[in-house]
């Protein structure tokens, strides 16, 4: 469990980070269900530990699209740096910390170093640079007979070549779901008053212990992103939406023409569709680029990219869109077994849980974009 108890009077010399989130929309079903998109950034470096949640529907900024010279320029200016230097320690968990001023100067000297040299191996195979180095060892030693005259003229795929940035990067990524708690629960710290009383507080925000103790500071990769996420959620308020209503991912900054509105001023289902597809294609572009690298409204773009996805199936920036349920339909879309019984008219069903309806593939108390694609309804 990747979580650390601390005490409030702990003290270190641990810097801020960059780490940081934004909730992109905030929806309340008619049954009481919350769904939240939040846009988020952290480290490259912990990436695989948030894929593991899988109760999230995620996109992610690929290093293997977005573009060679993007990618360089990104880490040049602003690389990810550890915000602590754990010691070292046996298996997963560690509880100590460098805390020497100098000492950690070093060590982040040491790791923009190793950018630099990324960085420099990078550039080279990028640009076909190999050729006029392959013929000398890591000390920079001739190394006769290695280079031959036979070797393309080419540079490597930006594919390979940012994957040797992604110590240094920062990715973002669109995540949307109903069940943060888990999330919340295995992955916020624990900042814990009266450890040893009888009823001890907890915090799982440094926000909300920084209430009372307004000089507490701490956090560590995996943490920082759990807080932001929380505080970010914690400070928003949701939309109440009727049934039928969708909850849109940057839908807020979608303007749409009068045509897609009735003489009443309310938006017709078409416009809702069109707001729901731009909203889509917007999700899929987090893969290579954010909203403000492309500041032209091009909702034709969009809409054409989101017809292209949809035939290519490829489904997963469709997953952040999502409808409200009504009730026939909450009752309906059921998350584990049913008992059945003969009632003379047929089998009838009953739900052995009621904690198990609502639930439509990983939302609760909505149905997904995706799967009203897949399922034509």
């Amino acid at each position: 469990m990747n979580r650390e108890k601390l005490s409030l009077n702990y003290r270190d010399n641990r810097k801020m980070t960059n780490t940081k989130a934004e909730v992109v929309a905030d929806s309340l079903s008619p049954q009481g269900d919350r769904l939240t998109s939040l846009l988020i950034t952290f480290p490259r470096i912990i990436l695989a530990e948030v894929n593991t949640h899988r109760m999230l529907s995620k996109n992610t900024s690929s290093s293997r699209a977005i573009p060679f010279e993007k990618m360089i320029q990104s880490v040049e200016k602003d690389p990810f740096i550890p915000i602590a230097w754990q010691k070292n320690h046996k298996g997963m968990q560690g509880t100590e910390y460098i805390t020497d001023e100098n000492a950690i100067k070093c060590l982040n000297s040491m790791w923009l170093d190793g950018k630099e040299q990324a960085i420099h191996t990078a550039k080279n195979l990028y640009r076909g640079a190999y050729k006029m180095v392959a013929d000398r060892d890591v000390d920079g030693n001739l190394l006769r007979g290695l280079v031959s005259e036979d070797i393309p003229d080419t540079g490597v795929t930006k594919q390979i070549c940012n994957r040797l940035l992604e110590p240094y990067m920062w990715v973002t990524m669109l995540i949307t779901g109903t069940e943060f708690e888990n999330f919340f629960e295995l992955r916020c710290p624990k900042y814990v008053f009266g450890e040893n009383t009888a009823k001890p507080k907890i915090w799982k925000s440094k926000k909300d212990a920084i209430k009372d103790f307004p000089d507490w500071e701490s956090e560590i990769h995996m943490m920082a992103l759990a807080e932001a996420m929380y505080d970010a959620m914690n400070e928003s308020t949701p939309e109440l939406l009727k049934e039928g209503e969708w909850h849109i991912p940057f839908g807020d900054n979608i303007q749409l023409t009068y045509t897609d509105y009735n003489s009443k001023g309310i938006i017709t289902n078409e416009g809702v569709i069109k707001k729901v597809k731009i909203a889509t294609a917007r999700c899929a572009r987090i893969s290579y680029e954010t909203l403000g690298d492309n500041p032209k409204i091009d909702y034709e773009a969009d809409i054409k990219l989101h017809d292209r996805l949809l035939l290519d199936k490829h489904f997963s920036p469709f997953e952040h869109c999502a409808r409200a349920m009504n009730n026939d339909e909450y009752d309906t879309f059921i998350k584990g077994k049913l008992f059945k019984e003969d009632v003379g008219e047929g089998v009838k069903y009953q739900v052995q849980d009621l904690s198990s309806q609502g639930w439509c593939n990983n939302f609760k108390g909505f149905i997904p974009y995706r799967y009203m694609i897949e399922n034509s309804i």
